[in-house]
């Protein structure tokens, strides 16, 4: 069953929609700062430069000591969970893997909260009461991955005062956020907020970046921030730290994204809920997720189609998909492709 990061094998011959990667690509500008920081790489970095923790700082709104750098998203929560040694875990099911794995490492004992195909797998408000004094740590993300619910910020509010109240950490991933309209209303951050919670945030997916890889951690207790920065192993590199700091500067595309994305979205859910055999398909940011019957991932390699095969999600069986927007003419093979399986049910 292939895992987060691993279809690099299928790219040249397959479009890929397993990847949430913007269909965009890189910016000129980012691609241009990431060039010339081949040239800085001649050099070493220097310890503490906190060029990047500045930008990002000023892009987020908040201050540069509450800001953690590290190579992709899954690295800031290994580095968060290295640093804290939790003990115990709630965290949502389905949902994004790279959690499971990176809880795994630290012997975090992990409870899960299964949420139920019946109800579109969303999170109830009897999530807060698992929020016990037993759990060090929660995971949520927003909007949730794979299965697309997007939450309000009344939702979240609720369950990171129940972690106020039992002294948990909240680990929110709003990596794939920024592709929805007016993601501001739905996000968290704050200067303002509170210690407990642990914002996680991504440049890759954003900015077509999944072979240089750039996330980063927001948290107003600064205490985290320098305890993760002493446990680091490696640091971020030259190239991700000049293309980084190009992506702050990219408000605007960050908008035309988020526009672009929606109308791809919309017109490829209309094309899926019309095919018989893709069933309950539903999206947000820039991936939909659906459920068919099993053989689906095989089948779509072989017509030159890579999507991601959600069976090893915890809380799912066979037979649920992945996919990313991608643009209009990719969309439309996929959409070619899906008819094509469902023709062949019949």
């Amino acid at each position: 069953m292939l895992q987060h990061g691993e279809n690099m094998f299928f790219q040249n011959d397959c479009i890929d929609f397993s990847a949430t990667i913007n269909f965009l690509g890189i910016p000129e500008p980012v691609m241009q700062a990431a060039r010339s920081g081949l040239v800085a790489a001649m050099r070493f970095l220097q310890e503490n430069e906190g060029t990047l923790e500045e930008h990002i700082a000023e892009f987020e709104g908040v201050k540069p000591e509450h800001i953690f750098c590290g190579n992709g998203a899954s690295e800031v929560v290994r580095s968060f969970l290295n640093a804290q040694k939790p003990r115990k875990a709630l965290i949502p099911a389905p949902g994004f893997e790279e959690y499971i794995r990176a809880l795994s490492m630290v012997q975090c004992e992990i409870e899960y909260y299964y949420t139920k195909e019946s109800e579109g797998f969303v999170i109830k408000e009897d999530f807060c009461s698992r929020i016990t004094d037993e759990i060090d740590v929660v995971f949520l993300c927003n909007p949730t991955n794979p299965a697309t619910v997007l939450y309000d910020r009344g939702f979240l509010e609720k369950a990171l005062r129940q972690c106020e109240k039992t002294h948990a950490r909240l680990i929110l991933d709003e990596c794939l956020l920024g592709f929805v309209k007016e993601a501001d209303s739905f996000s968290l951050k704050s200067k303002e907020a509170s210690g407990n919670l642990f914002l996680v945030k991504s440049f890759t997916n954003m900015f077509a970046l999944p072979g240089i890889r750039l996330g980063y951690g927001i948290c107003t207790d600064e205490d985290v921030i320098q305890k993760m920065r002493s446990t680091i192993l490696q640091v971020v590199s030259k190239v991700a730290q000049c293309a980084g700091i190009a992506c702050t500067k990219e408000r605007e595309f960050i908008e035309e994204s988020a526009k672009r994305m929606d109308i791809e979205r919309q017109w490829l859910l209309s094309q899926m809920r019309e095919i018989d055999g893709i069933l309950d398909a539903k999206g947000a940011a820039d991936f939909i997720f659906f459920k068919s019957r099993p053989g689906l991932h095989a089948y779509s390699v072989m017509k030159g189609i890579m999507l991601r095969d959600c069976g090893n999600f915890e809380g799912l069986s066979e037979g649920f998909y992945r996919v990313a927007v991608r643009s209009r003419e990719e969309n439309e093979k996929l959409v070619e492709v899906l008819k094509q399986w469902a023709s062949e049910e019949k």
